[in-house]
């Protein structure tokens, strides 16, 4: 059973910034009402990967308190509605495609595209090869946030574990 939508509408009209929860629960809200994970309700919002990923997750073990006022105005226009409408709304494969197949050099398997893109080997082909035209909206923003994820991962120093001899 979904969440229940936050209640009332937090209050734009006081400064730069917001109270971070109102919009916190409201992104779970979309995402378990939808059915959708959080990086395409983000994408679809406007959103930054990482601005969403820190809303959800926090920073540094903190939750964050805080939101600029027009990350938070973004992230409240969105509705399950226009969520649900997403998945049957088509757009041209090719950007989705180029994507994916970026994700392939870069060393992802077709197995691992398939599972993050909730696909069939057979989609995967069909998509790449171009004999699928079309993708939906929710696809296009799942290949969309699979490289852009890789992006942020090869822009961040690798993490150095230093072990005790």
């Amino acid at each position: 059973m979904p969440a229940a939508a936050p209640s009332s509408l937090p209050s734009f009209d006081q400064g730069r910034w917001v109270d971070a929860a109102p919009f916190r629960a409201h992104l779970r809200y979309l995402c378990s009402s939808a059915g959708l994970p959080w990086q395409v309700v983000a994408l679809h919002a406007g959103l930054t990967l990482r601005h969403a990923d820190v809303l959800l997750h926090g920073r540094r073990g903190r939750p964050l308190r805080r939101l600029p006022r027009p990350a938070a105005q973004l992230l409240w226009q969105v509705d399950v509605a226009g969520l649900r409408a997403l998945q049957r709304t088509t757009q041209p494969s090719e950007p989705t495609s180029t994507r994916l197949s970026a994700a392939l050099a870069r060393g992802l398997t077709p197995r691992h595209l398939c599972r993050v893109m909730g696909w069939s080997p057979a989609r995967l082909t069909a998509v790449l090869g171009g004999e699928a035209r079309r993708v939906s909206a929710v696809d296009a923003l799942r290949a969309r946030a699979l490289t852009e994820a890789l992006d942020r991962i090869s822009e961040d120093p690798p993490v150095v574990v230093a072990c005790a001899a």
